[in-house]
Order: C-alpha cells, then structure tokens, then sequence
C-alpha cells in the first residue's frame, strides 16, 4: 500500500512533558532508543563546575503513584529555558547547550507563598517515569508503533509559541506566553497572531479539517481561524466522527485545560494528573482501532507541545529562522534553535511495528507531512520548508490487521488498575501561567477557582460563536 493510501491525519497534541521524563527508561528494554542510561546527572549549580567538584543529582525511575502529579508547575518561560538548557542565562557565547540547569532551575521556583522551593525539591526534577508500570498507554503505543526519539519543540520555551508553530510554522516573533489581559487584547487586535496556517492551505485545497476540543481551544488565538468557527467542534464530535467514518482529511485534538464539572483536565500540564491524559490517549486510540477500515486509512500522531521544564539529557539541535524575525527578548532570540525533546509516537495500522525514528523532527514535521502527503502547493514558512517528513513510515505492504493491535480499552474507560487509586486533586484556587493565558483569551480575570475557570471558557467560547454569527 502505497503512502497516498493515507486519507487521515489526526493530533492529539498533550501538555509539558520532556521525553526523557515520560519515555527516556524505555531504553532499558530496547537499546536503540537514544533514552536513559541511569547515569545522567545534573549539578546543583552549574555556574561552579569550573571551580571544583559540584553535588550532581543522578536521574532516578519513579515508582507506585510518584510523579503523576507535579507541584508547583515546572518553569519553562524562555529565560527558564534558556537556564535548563544552558545552565545560565542569557547563553554563553558560544551557546553550546549543555542539558546542565534543570536541577537549578526547579530549585528557583516558588512555591505558593512566592519564595523558592528550594533546592532539595529542586532535585526531583531528575525524577522520570518509569514508563512500563506507570504509563502502560504510553509506552504500549511506543513500543508498539513508530517512536520518534529526535522529536524536539520548535521554540525553547513555553505553550503558545510552540502550538503557533504546530499550526503555522512559525509564533511571529514570539517566544513567551502573553503575561496580561492587556497583552492578550493588544495582540488579538493587531493581528499579531494572524499568521497563515495549515488550515488555510488546506481551505484553498477543498479538504476538510476540524480541531477538536474538550473545554476551549488555545488555538482560537489564530486570527485568521475566527472566520471558521464551523471547523471548531467539541471531541465528542470527534468520537462520532470516528464511529461514523466522516472524518476530515486533517484533525487537531486539543485536551481539556481546566478540571470542571465535566470532567478531570487531561492534558497532563502539572499539577494535572497524568493518568487522565493517558486515558485520553487511550480513549483516541480505541476510537480509530473500533472502526478498522478508517484506522487503515489514518495516522494518529501522539505528541506534547513542549517539555514543561522537565529534564532531557539530549542537547537542542540548530534551526531553521522560519521567517527572519528577531524576538524582543534580551538578550533577542533568532529562532534557530529548537526547543527541549518531546515524546513523539506515531500510530498507524500503516507504519511498522517496533520501530525507532531517530530523525531530528520539529512541530513543523507535521506541517511539511500533511503538505507531502496531501499535495498543498506551498510551504507556510522556511521552518516546514527546512523540515524533516515522516511519510515514509507508512508501508507499502498490507495495513496491520486490528486484531494484532494492542487493546487499550480497559484504559479508555478507566477501568484499569493504573485507575484504582482515587485521583489527587489539583490545586485549588491558583491557576497555571497557561490557564490564566486561556482565561486572559477568554475575556475574564481573577476567577476563584479552577472549575469557575472551566466554566467561564465554555460560556465565553459560546458567546463568541453567537457573535460571530449574529455578525
């Protein structure tokens, strides 16, 4: 079967995960994966390696219920990144990065009162997963699919810049979340998000895509996207789609952002629970695999924005400027590197079983993909022009039969034992950076809590709609 069988792309892009956090001890039963020895460290302070010995903190694999919860939220800013990966900021001249900061960068955080954790929290940074036992969805589709061990984020630092990336190949200069009401308004406005995606070259193309939601989509930032609010749709629609065999040529799954009253967040940003993501990966997975003769047609591709200040060992590559802009930071930041290594897993009846990518990928990887595969005209930017494909991976042999595919549905449903512990909960009353981001898109400061929060996104998303519509 030829690559042009492929019909359907379908994302589900996750939340703040490095690889080696979430994957890097899956070397341990496949040596061809570029994962964790167990003999990585990093130094309480980098600044004095040149003066002597300095204390290194090793990684170490977690166990039982450890890690499935993170709080307070790693840092992952740009000058956070920039400290994890360089071990100081601004960068050396050379910046040659080291993977050396992370142990100091947690240590700085602060915890709820505003003082810094400390070092000692510091260093459970260097905590991972170990993946077999606490993350079976996961490491099952790595194992059992396509692993993209060289898969990096597009920008080092934090969520927006790096989801404009995954939908435009390129954040217009930025690197940072907007920090304000004020900021989120001033750049709405001013179309400084109004860069040209992938949904519009595959508009002027007569194929069809949605990006699918749980409670609001970050990716309403996208200006141009406003005047397609028919393509916006919530994820039961994407079940029903699935079910039914209507699925778009090209899909985005955006998970849930907030705990509220319809469910638990599943995005597996921190201090969200990571077992609620893994069921919602189980829940896409059986989805496709429940109708095989869609699933034969379909790439899933399992993938997370950005590390979320997590440890990684494997040091940033050089990049591609996507569109020559310089941003404001300072020192400014010329978007030629990448970002930390994310998971990256692709899941297919259509690609190989057991394999290992060791091909340097970005989010742009998937823009350069759909263009390849779906036969668009042009590039967005010199980022996805640059970029790597993964096309070949889908064979031209017969599609993998279903029932040789792993069967995730005890996790889909929670009925698993990974579920028999009851769910710690979040925070309550404190937002991430992130969240306050989508509440600041949302038109609304200041609210009380978390589920207040889910709410009011919902409300605000819906009112928008009718505004459109009314317009």
């Amino acid at each position: 079967m030829a690559s042009t069988e492929l019909r359907h792309i379908v994302v589900l892009m996750l939340e703040n995960r490095s690889f080696d956090h979430m994957l890097g001890f899956l070397k341990e039963s496949d040596p061809g994966i570029e994962g964790l020895r167990g003999s990585e460290s990093n130094p309480t302070d980098p600044a004095l390696s040149d003066q002597g010995p300095v204390e290194q903190v090793p990684v170490r694999k977690m166990s039982g219920s450890d890690g499935y919860v993170t709080d307070p939220d790693p840092a992952h800013e740009y000058p956070d990144v920039t400290l994890q990966i360089f071990g100081e900021t601004p960068p050396p001249s050379p910046p040659v990065p080291q993977n050396d900061g992370f142990v100091l960068s947690y240590s700085e955080v602060p915890d709820s009162g505003g003082i810094p954790v400390g070092m000692a929290v510091g260093k459970t940074i260097m905590a991972c997963f170990d993946p077999v036992a606490q993350l079976p969805v996961l490491s099952t589709l790595a194992r059992e699919f396509v692993l993209c061990d060289h898969w990096f984020a597009s920008v080092p630092g934090p969520t927006w810049p790096n989801r404009f990336f995954a939908h435009a190949a390129t954040s217009n200069g930025h690197t940072n979340s907007p920090s304000s009401l004020s900021a989120v308004k001033d750049e709405l406005g001013f179309s400084t998000y109004g860069m040209r995606t992938i949904y519009d070259s595959l508009s002027e193309q007569n194929l069809d895509w949605t990006i699918y939601y749980h409670d609001f989509p970050q990716s309403l930032a996208l200006t141009n996207l406003h005047s397609r609010l028919d393509r916006f749709r919530d994820f039961g629609a994407f079940l029903s789609d699935v079910s039914a065999g209507t699925l778009p040529a090209y899909s985005f799954i955006e998970p849930r952002y907030f705990d509220g009253i319809v469910g638990k967040a599943n995005d597996q940003h921190p201090p969200h629970d990571v077992r609620e993501g893994e069921r919602l990966i189980a829940t896409v997975y059986e989805a496709l695999r429940k109708n095989p003769s869609l699933f034969a047609k379909t790439v899933l591709v399992v993938l997370y924005d950005e590390h979320g200040g997590y440890y990684d060992h494997v040091p940033p590559p050089p990049a591609i400027n996507p569109d020559g802009r310089i941003s404001t930071d300072d020192p400014p930041f010329g978007f030629d590197r990448l970002g930390v290594r994310v998971p990256a897993i692709l899941v297919s009846p259509l690609v190989g079983q057991g394999r290992v990518d060791h091909a340097v990928y970005d989010h742009t990887s998937l823009l350069a993909t759909v263009k390849k595969v779906f036969g668009l005209p042009r590039f967005l930017t010199r980022r996805d022009a640059s970029a790597n494909t993964f096309e070949s991976h889908f064979s031209s042999g017969l599609p993998r039969d279903p029932s040789d595919m792993p069967d995730l549905s005890d996790h889909a449903d929670g009925s698993a034992p990974l579920y028999a512990a009851s769910v710690p909960s979040s925070r309550n009353g404190s937002f991430t950076p992130f969240q306050r981001s989508l509440i600041d898109l949302a038109h609304q400061l200041n609210l009380r809590s978390e589920a207040d929060g889910s709410i009011h996104v919902a409300q605000q998303l819906e009112s928008f709609r009718a505004r459109q519509g009314s317009g």
